[in-house]
């Protein structure tokens, strides 16, 4: 590490946190918790990190950063920061890959989603609606092959997705998986594991839905069908920390 880049003695002297750093900088979160850890910084980090923490009097307010100027909680328990920019902070639970089978039996326990760690995704609009977020745990929605890196699409093993709660009424109708609107990458809860996967049909009168990997190699090929009334949630997949 550049020992005239100490990100972290240098943003903890301008007394700013690493999601507010994250958010000016354009990562996210994790990218600078990497950063802070001793992981590479891409040259074209360097001088924007440089620009900010210059000692020759600059401040936040002359750099255009400034914290966030209100916080707030929506009632489904989403903490809110609302940024200069214009747009906003949302900070949820993360769900490690690690603690996926507690999860599972403790999905409706208050107190434990509040105890888990915290992550921030930087979101356009006050969201709605109870979200969530998720560390991916294998390969099957990298799209990935020998003559081709993976796509805007792909989300890989250790990726961070932000996931939005379809509540349980809703699942009786249509599920939007397809077009502009649609939502075609979903974090589902099931009984027996948490999926991250494409949902490619929604057979409504039986309760079945078909999920679909993006890898092709043959552990993950085949499609395969889950009943809805053995799943505990559903998350629409907003976004992934990059």
């Amino acid at each position: 590490m550049d020992k005239e880049l100490d990100i972290k003695k240098n943003r903890e002297l301008k007394g700013w946190s690493q999601s507010f750093l994250a958010e000016k900088v354009g990562v996210s979160l994790r990218t600078i918790q990497n950063y802070e850890a001793g992981g590479k910084i891409p040259k074209s980090k360097y001088a924007i990190f440089h620009m900010m923490f210059r000692e020759d009097g600059n401040t936040a307010q002359n750099l255009n950063v400034s914290q966030p100027q209100e916080i707030f909680k929506t009632k489904s328990g989403n903490i809110i920061d609302e940024l200069p920019s214009g747009k906003f902070l949302l900070t949820i639970p993360l769900v490690p890959h690690k603690a996926q089978a507690t999860y599972i039996s403790e999905h409706e326990d208050a107190d434990y989603v509040s105890d888990l760690t915290k992550v921030s995704f930087v979101v356009d609009k006050v969201p709605q609606g109870k979200y969530m977020a998720f560390e991916i745990k294998n390969d099957s929605m990298n799209d990935a092959t020998l003559d081709r890196p993976p796509s805007r699409d792909a989300i890989l093993h250790g990726d961070i997705v932000l996931g939005r709660e379809l509540q349980k009424p809703l699942w009786r109708d249509k599920l939007r998986i397809n077009g502009i609107n649609g939502y075609p990458y979903w974090i589902i809860v099931h009984q027996k594991g948490i999926f991250c996967k494409q949902i490619v049909k929604h057979k409504v009168e039986q309760g079945v839905i078909w999920c679909h990997s993006l890898n092709n190699s043959p552990e993950f090929e085949s499609d395969f069908p889950l009943k809805l009334n053995e799943c505990y949630q559903l998350f629409n997949i907003i976004k992934k920390q990059i």
